[in-house]
């Protein structure tokens, strides 16, 4: 009797387990299922993507065939493509955008160079170029663009008619760049005023000279312009008034001065004649 009970009890514990096993799996089982499907779908990705990747690097489709350029004036195609190292046959997957645009930002033209890849063998390269503005004397005679920047040291190629920045030097540029930039651009303001008179072409600007007490032009003729500090505009209306009483006369200036602090609206001038000033005239 007792050994009868005890196999009904491994019978009981055996259909114990089976029910266990098979609630295991309704519960699980699906999850599980998911979790191998998974892997075996991240496995199969990984292993595409390599073998995706080696035939990328390795199909002629990917290799460069054309460069395109925009933007440019002074530098030449030739010029960026040496400096940047790109050419024909490499291929696009492997090329370095930013070292590409960092090396061609090399050329003293380049302000800005955005360098993108059209797959599948073609990149073009967009490039800003500095517009020239002046030039300056910092120990060389240097071009510098709107903002005062000097960016190329003046070439014997450079044919360029721009008015010259004095009065600034390399050593205070070196010293205090942003204080330097400030004063070209000051100048530069004065000049791009000056330009917007209309003057004849003997009365262009030829320098732009800085000084403690304001900026001076001087003119292709020879004529020097004390201007001072501030009020641009009026002062340049009150020269184009003098030079017009001064053609009238049939005289030429040496030097007009309308830097008179203590009395603005005063215009001096010292003729080239043997009559050699005119002074405390109001140009008012």
């Amino acid at each position: 009797m007792a050994f009868g009970k005890s196999k009904n009890r491994r019978r009981q514990d055996t259909a114990q387990q089976k029910e266990a096993v098979k609630g295991a799996v309704r519960t699980h089982g699906p999850g599980l299922l998911k979790a191998i499907l998974l892997t075996g779908l991240t496995v199969a990705l990984v292993w595409g993507g390599i073998e995706l990747r080696r035939w990328a690097l390795s199909s002629p489709t990917f290799l460069l065939k054309e460069t395109t350029f925009s933007g440019l004036q002074r530098a030449r195609p030739a010029e960026l493509l040496k400096l940047s190292g790109l050419t024909v046959g490499q291929n696009l997957w492997t090329l370095d955008v930013g070292a590409l645009e960092r090396t061609m930002s090399a050329h003293p033209w380049v302000r800005t160079v955005e360098v993108r890849r059209h797959f599948p063998s073609s990149v073009s390269v967009e490039v800003t170029e500095h517009v020239p503005a002046a030039l300056a004397v910092l120990g060389d005679l240097y071009l510098v663009n709107e903002e005062g920047e000097p960016f190329k040291r003046l070439q014997p190629g450079d044919t360029l008619d721009l008015p010259l920045v004095t009065g600034v030097d390399r050593e205070g540029y070196l010293g205090d760049e942003g204080r330097t930039r400030e004063q070209i651009r000051r100048a530069l303001a004065v000049a791009e005023a000056y330009a917007a008179t209309q003057p004849a072409k003997r009365e262009r600007l030829s320098e732009v000279r800085v000084s403690p007490e304001g900026m001076v032009l001087v003119t292709a003729d020879g004529l020097e312009v004390r201007m001072g500090e501030g009020e641009t505009d009026a002062k340049l209306e009150r020269l184009s008034r003098v030079r017009g009483e001064l053609r009238a006369r049939g005289l030429s200036a040496q030097v007009i001065h309308l830097d008179n602090r203590a009395r603005p609206g005063w215009v001096a001038v010292k003729l080239s004649s043997p009559v050699s000033e005119r002074s405390g005239a109001s140009a008012q």
